[in-house]
């Protein structure tokens, strides 16, 4: 799934190529991507002009001229690229956008349809009107997230890797940087989030940051499906410390990497460098 990283580049890209730019068409190839306020997606997009293309958590929202924003979640296999007019159109393409005297479009597939496209009013609540699936939520950005206010999220007696996988307290980590950040602080991620020292959190805050600032300067991790709004594959993925390392070397201390269950999902972590709590009960490795 693209994370934090992935959709900043996105956004960045798209904002790039698009802001200031007039709709010419849309052309929806699959009506059900689609939720929000009860208005044909269609007709309220020819000729409005895109004012700012940016990321909120996991989303990028595309606002309008008219007080609307698009806003796509890209699920588990989104993508949002940029290509000229007459390439191909790959399948499980659902939504293309042209715009006026620009001989490129905007493409949004996602072949497992866990994303999607909302029509959304800006400053409005999400009505008694609304069509379909409801925004998945977002709240405060891990790269501007305030020390204290980090330290306050955190005081939940959950599994830090839970806790920071749930986009409620904080939005736009996922499963790669998660365990990057908790193996750079040093923290197991079946600990308990409550249980963390100052000093622990205070590691784990600068550790997130600086993860998610890395990545995005290499364009983000290209694991499976994910591509740039170019549609470039990201580079991160080769300075990965513990993500989809199982049986390499750590690169700090040369410790075997491990692959455990955490959160319902595969983690990565080193065993020397980030040592197992004693109340542990859970994340009992696969093969």
């Amino acid at each position: 799934m693209p994370e934090l990283p992935e959709v900043e580049t996105i956004a960045r890209g798209l904002a790039r190529h698009l802001t200031g730019r007039r709709i010419a068409w849309a052309h929806l190839m699959r009506s059900d991507v689609v939720h929000g306020g009860p208005i044909p997606l269609c007709a309220a997009l020819r000729g409005r002009r895109v004012r700012q293309v940016c990321r909120q958590g996991k989303q990028v929202r595309v606002a309008l001229d008219s007080g609307r924003s698009l806003v796509f979640h890209l699920g588990m296999t989104g993508r949002l690229i940029v290509v000229d007019r007459d390439e191909p159109v790959e399948a499980h393409t659902h939504l293309r956008l042209t715009f006026q005297r620009w001989r490129r479009e905007l493409r949004f597939s996602d072949p497992r349809r866990f994303g999607g496209v909302w029509l959304v009013d800006d400053g409005a609540s999400q009505s008694d009107a609304w069509l379909g699936r409801r925004l998945p939520p977002v709240s405060a950005d891990p790269l501007t997230i305030t020390l204290d206010d980090f330290r306050s999220a955190l005081r939940r007696r959950r599994q830090i890797k839970a806790l920071l996988l749930d986009q409620r307290p904080i939005s736009g980590v996922g499963n790669i940087y998660c365990d990057e950040a908790l193996y750079r602080s040093g923290i197991h991620p079946l600990a308990r989030a409550s249980e963390l020292d100052t000093a622990a959190v205070a590691r784990l805050w600068r550790a997130l940051r600086r993860v998610l600032a890395e990545a995005i300067r290499a364009g983000g991790s290209s694991i499976s499906d994910y591509r740039s709004a170019d549609n470039q594959l990201g580079n991160f993925q080769v300075r990965h410390r513990v993500y989809g390392r199982t049986g390499k070397p750590c690169r700090k201390c040369g410790t075997t990497i491990e692959h455990l269950l955490a959160a319902g999902r595969s983690t990565f972590i080193c065993p020397r460098c980030q040592p197992s709590p004693r109340h542990a009960t859970t994340g009992k490795k696969r093969d």
